[in-house]
């Protein structure tokens, strides 16, 4: 008897792990997440003390390209295909609400950090059409909705 539940229980366990094995969507999501993360930090950490720096989010083609700019140089990028995740981004000074990337969005870096150019919101960044991160007007950039 004891067997049987062991095994019983083996099987439901299983039956919910398959489909977070098998799909990648989620997966997918964290990955592109966590490099728009990694870039718009290292974009902040940049400006402290230096002019002229800036994070952009372009489209070229298919792909969505996150790079950081310094005095009008790309200083890293990264590519995420729309494919894999579909991003989509606030204006400047326009409130909480995502939209398409039809035109490059510039956030330009004061030489404290902050964001030159943004509503007391914050800028979101929304994946696969959920608030996902959100640029805050000090420049920090954080998991979740702007508030």
């Amino acid at each position: 008897m004891e067997l049987v539940s062991v095994v019983a229980l083996i099987g439901v366990l299983m039956s919910f792990s398959i489909g977070r094995l098998t799909g990648t969507g989620g997966f997918n999501e964290v990955v592109v997440r966590d490099g728009i993360l990694s870039i718009a930090r290292g974009v902040q950490q940049t400006s402290l003390g230096q002019q002229n720096v800036q994070l952009r989010m372009s489209v070229s083609g298919s792909n969505v390209i996150v790079s950081s700019l310094v005095s009008g140089a790309i200083d890293s990028t990264k590519t995420f295909p729309s494919s894999d995740v579909a991003i989509t981004a606030g204006a400047v000074g326009s409130g909480t609400a995502c939209g398409a990337i039809s035109s490059p969005i510039t956030l330009a870096y004061a030489s404290d950090g902050e964001i030159e150019s943004v509503d007391s919101d914050g800028f979101p960044i929304c994946l696969n059409g959920q608030s996902s991160l959100c640029i805050s007007p000090a420049g920090f950039v954080h998991r979740g909705a702007c508030l």
